[in-house]
């Protein structure tokens, strides 16, 4: 019986293979190919994004980044020590950076010398930018702060895409990239998209799928690709125009006359009192008896001629969906009701959210809808109301009467805008206001002085009125005494402000026309505006000075014994307004000890969670971030780690099933082959060679050049087994630690004692682990600390699999 041996082979000799030939082998693409490729695919993935832009001032800078980019990348590529340690990314991050300066600020260094000055000024442009995003609508204008972004953001990518492409030979993940690109004009701008800024990202993709068979002699893997990268944007192109399709509302200015109705704040009331049009134009269901307002913003700047609301910042972690801060001002012991209301706009198309006073959240609408923390006016972020619908939760501050007269006066530096008048401001409005309010001992008893004085039958309401409530018109009103919402609520609050009263004007609906339960209906013909004054405790609480139109009686808080007498008596002489006042005197009722005691230490508990909620949002993205990026960095290490793992119990794919019947124990066969391919895995990583050329015997004898006595036992014991499983062939089973197995694989019998390479079994997993953990420090030694890292933490042997 004979037995099939091997030729001998020296170190020098090459070992049998079974792969392609060597025409047949993928040729690397040139670094200039890569670059190509990398920068014709950028600049079609910008062009997709002009959908968003009016103009195309914003394509030059970004096209010179993304040229340089890719140009830098490839003169550095083409350096062989650079190109082998993957070191270009950096030179390309520190030039990016350099030429955002010059790109986006050149201002910024007037003798052409990036500066600290220079680099803070590129921050402050993207930053500009953010606000830009939530302040304007597609296509918008291509402003400094939005080049800032395209310049710096596309600059990172390209870095990002060219190291994928070139580097780790990974071009799908950027493609992964330039469709997320894609994403912003789908977001911002779906009514501007036409077909050829799908084309320009699609063919952006499939350029970047290609790029690596642009330099090689097998055409059929392009090919496949090219077939799947198209059957894959012609799914996403079509499936759109099988599924149903969605309304959209086309956009129209503000001032375009059709069926929908235009409120601007204060400015425009007498406009939408005067309309003859009766139809609602939002419908809303409460469960408050109080039936208050439906505010829309609160304005508080007077400059003698207008009023007009506080510019405040746009702050993107202020989102209504994710709930409002607690009302400014109101104390946890003021008597407080959660309430509900249900709203559906109907014939409304503005940018202020109509909501009651104070807004605690908004659930049924974007995240575009932004508040101001300060006046908790809901604003939207280049959306319109036009047929919202949506749940708003707020807080109902009650507060008693004896709370308000027993309040301190505030700090005035607190309240400057809302305390500050004119100083052209007619002096009969001052004086007016120290004459009314003479007898009052404390600052409640002055407000509710001026209430009564302007609802005491001196005044008429009329409509035969200016439409402004500046200096002149409030003299001319306090001289005529006939006027409407805008002189009665700007004359009050003029004369707070003068007796030291912080006060400013709330504008937008009254309750509306009840339904029937808890439904109401509210017309233009219901625009009205009111004061509102601050007081220690409370807050912002609203007076009513208006006697007439659609204005309402006066809150609780604001009515005098007095006025209280008086409002029953009219109560008694028109029975037939009775339903109205038993649901206006509802709230009457007060919770049980206990009760508003838990309400209000909730309330606290929810006003410590929401005050924080703004910067405690930022944080947690910002940990997140961080997270994130930690996670990304440590993929490749763990997918390493699990890939030594398999390899080194046999469970890998292919050592578990190769030569399953050559000879030995199978498990054996397996771990063996396993920790062999690990440890051409490991040569990989450390940017080292792995020469298919040398035999078992030669690469053992590279690799057990630093080992101690008993690694390199167990490294022979390896490749003896691979040697009598490789060799031997089917026909003789070798059986591994005998002479005879030796005898078999046609190599040199061995001595079968116990110290000799076939004497003792196969080590274990752990045996084998100490093994490879020996020569993986073996190499760090070799080669540094700096491929060590980068061994770990990127290990090329994901991408670039080595042929043991």
């Amino acid at each position: 019986m004979s037995t099939q041996t091997p030729p001998r082979t020296t170190a020098g000799a090459s070992a049998p293979t079974t792969g392609p030939p060597a025409h047949a082998q993928d040729a690397e693409p040139s670094p200039w190919v890569l670059a190509g490729c990398t920068t014709a695919a950028m600049l079609l993935a910008a062009l997709s994004l002009s959908a968003v832009f009016a103009d195309w001032s914003w394509l030059v800078p970004t096209a010179v980044m993304i040229v340089v980019i890719a140009v830098a990348g490839a003169l550095l590529r083409s350096v062989s020590a650079i190109r082998a340690t993957g070191s270009a990314v950096l030179v390309q991050f520190l030039l990016a950076g350099v030429l955002s300066l010059y790109l986006a600020v050149p201002a910024a260094m007037p003798f052409s010398v990036p500066t600290p000055a220079a680099v803070m000024e590129l921050f402050g442009q993207l930053g500009q930018g953010v606000d830009d995003i939530y302040a304007t609508t597609a296509p918008a204008p291509s402003t400094p702060g939005f080049t800032a972004i395209l310049v710096v953001g596309f600059g990172l990518i390209t870095i990002l895409v060219d190291g994928l492409v070139s580097d780790l030979r990974a071009p799908k993940v950027g493609g992964i990239l330039l469709l997320l690109v894609w994403i912003i004009p789908v977001l911002l701008a779906d009514a501007q998209l036409r077909w050829y800024h799908f084309a320009s990202v699609a063919a952006a993709f499939l350029l970047l799928m290609l790029s690596r068979y642009l330099s090689t002699s097998v055409r059929r893997a392009a090919a496949y690709s090219v077939i799947a990268g198209a059957l894959a944007l012609a799914l996403g192109a079509a499936l759109p125009l099988v599924l149903p399709p969605v309304a959209h509302r086309p956009d129209r200015p503000l001032s375009q006359s059709q069926d929908i109705s235009v409120v601007n704040p204060f400015l425009d009331l007498r406009n939408d009192l005067s309309q003859t049009e009766e139809g609602p134009v939002l419908e809303y269901t409460t469960d408050d008896p109080l039936a208050p307002p439906v505010r829309l913003t609160s304005v508080s700047v007077f400059d003698g001629s207008t009023w007009a609301p506080e510019p405040f910042d746009i702050d993107p972690f202020a989102v209504a969906a994710d709930g409002l801060p607690r009302p400014p001002g109101l104390a946890s012991d003021t008597p407080t009701q959660e309430r509900t209301a249900q709203v559906r706009v109907v014939g409304l198309d503005g940018q202020h959210l109509p909501a009651p006073y104070a807004p605690a959240s908004v659930s049924g609408l974007e995240r575009r809808w932004i508040y101001d923390p300060k006046t908790l006016t809901v604003v939207g972020n280049g959306v319109l109301t036009t047929d919202a619908e949506y749940e708003v939760d707020y807080l109902s501050a009650e507060p008693t009467a004896e709370q308000l007269a027993a309040a301190a006066p505030v700090d005035v530096e607190d309240f400057e805008t809302e305390l500050a008048l004119p100083d052209d401001l007619p002096a009969v409005v001052t004086d007016t206001a120290d004459e009314v309010t003479a007898g009052a001992a404390n600052q409640w008893e002055a407000a509710v002085a001026l209430q009564d004085w302007f609802r005491s039958g001196e005044f008429e309401y009329s409509l035969d009125a200016p439409a402004e409530a500046s200096g002149d018109a409030l003299e001319d009103f306090l001289a005529d005494r006939r006027g409407y919402c805008v002189q009665f609520s700007g004359a009050m609050t003029a004369m707070a402000r003068s007796l030291g009263i912080p006060a400013r004007i709330g504008v937008g609906f009254t309750a509306g026309t009840p339904q029937g339960d808890g439904a109401y209906s509210v017309s233009l013909q219901e625009a009205h505006a009111w004061p509102e004054l601050y007081f220690e405790g409370a807050g912002w609480v609203r007076f009513e000075p208006t006697p007439g139109g659609p204005a309402g009686d006066p809150p609780p808080w604001a009515m005098s014994e007095g006025s209280q007498e008086d409002e029953e008596a009219e109560e008694t002489a028109e029975p037939t307004e009775a339903p109205a006042d038993e649901e206006t005197e509802a709230p009457a009722e007060t919770p049980a000890p206990a009760e508003e005691e838990a309400q209000d230490q909730g309330a606290a508990e929810s006003a410590q969670e929401d005050a924080l909620s703004p910067a405690a949002l930022q944080g947690l993205l910002a940990a997140g971030g961080v997270v994130v990026l930690l996670l990304l960095l440590a993929v490749p290490a763990l997918l390493r780690l699990v890939q030594r793992r398999l390899r080194l119990t046999g469970r890998a794919g292919k050592s578990s099933r190769a030569h399953s019947g050559a000879g030995g124990e199978d498990g054996d066969l397996a771990r063996a082959e396993g920790t062999w391919t690990e440890l051409a895995a490991l040569t990989v990583d450390h940017g080292l060679r792995w020469d298919r050329a040398l035999t078992l015997r030669a690469q053992e004898e590279r690799l057990a050049t630093d080992l101690d006595a008993e690694s390199r036992q167990r490294l022979a014991q390896v490749v003896g087994t691979l040697e009598a499983a490789r060799y031997a062939g089917a026909a003789a089973p070798v059986l591994v630690g005998t002479a005879a197995g030796a005898e078999a694989s046609g190599a040199p019998e061995a001595d079968a004692s116990p110290g000799s390479r076939r004497a003792r079994r196969l080590p274990d997993a752990a045996e084998l682990s100490a093994l490879v953990r020996e020569i993986r420090r073996g190499l760090g030694r070799s080669q540094g600390r700096a491929a060590g890292l980068r061994a770990v933490l990127l290990p090329r042997s994901l991408w670039k699999r080595p042929r043991p």
